[in-house]
């Protein structure tokens, strides 16, 4: 069954977990694209929508629809501009800067979530989605989130909270829930940091661990993500 309007509820089989299925090269690959079109900041709008459209074409809904990334570069291009050039600052940054860096960054990544999540598609076309969260809340879970990390283990339950909060205002034709809990944050991200100061493993390390958080999200019915 396909999902026509935001009224219909989805269909059983199109309800639970999604199903991620990233290839190791393919997302070590699109991963080193995506960090050089930051690194030299006019591809960013190129490698950023690649990366978008890689990851979605992977991901498939419960009742194994593939996902679609709808997106172009020249949508927000300024945007992804930005947010590259302050990339770069925040590696030469003075110290009287960072913050600012860090505030402007979190600031232009709202637009970025809401264009994903507009751009989010199924092969079928059924699937409509926005996020609807307030630019300042999004603001608010960004800083704590810094703020949390001097706790060594706190950001993990912190990101937890954010990512229920961000599924919370999505709607659209599904609503979605995030089902990870702190602890199990903590001990993959843990396990991902050992992997990659051994270097080889990176590659099956980051697919180990991106199948695994994208799995974390839930497909509901839209009345039910809250």
């Amino acid at each position: 069954m396909t999902f026509q309007s935001e009224g219909r509820v989805p269909s059983p089989s199109s309800i639970g977990p999604l199903r991620p299925d990233f290839p190791v090269w393919g997302l070590f690959g699109r991963a080193l694209l995506y960090v050089i079109g930051q690194m030299l900041i006019i591809p960013a709008p190129w490698t950023v929508t690649g990366f978008y459209r890689f990851l979605c074409e992977h991901v498939s809904l419960p009742d194994g629809r593939r996902l679609r990334f709808a997106g172009q570069p020249a949508d927000i291009w300024y945007i992804l501009i930005g947010l590259a050039a302050l990339g770069w600052l925040h590696n030469v940054h003075h110290a009287g800067v960072s913050g600012a860096v860090t505030l402007a960054t979190i600031l232009l990544s709202f637009p970025v979530l809401r264009w994903f999540c507009a751009s989010v598609r199924t092969e079928d076309g059924s699937i409509r989605l926005s996020f609807d969260g307030e630019t300042l809340a999004f603001l608010g879970w960004n800083i704590l989130l810094v703020v949390s990390v001097l706790t060594v283990i706190g950001w993990a339950w912190v990101l937890r909270a954010m990512m229920q909060w961000m599924c919370r205002n999505t709607s659209g034709t599904v609503g979605f829930t995030f089902n990870a809990t702190g602890l199990a944050i903590l001990g993959r991200v843990c396990l991902l940091l050992l992997m990659f100061v051994l270097i080889i493993p990176i590659p099956w390390a980051m697919r180990w661990y991106a199948n695994w958080f994208a799995s974390q999200f839930s497909v509901v019915a839209p009345n039910a993500a809250g």
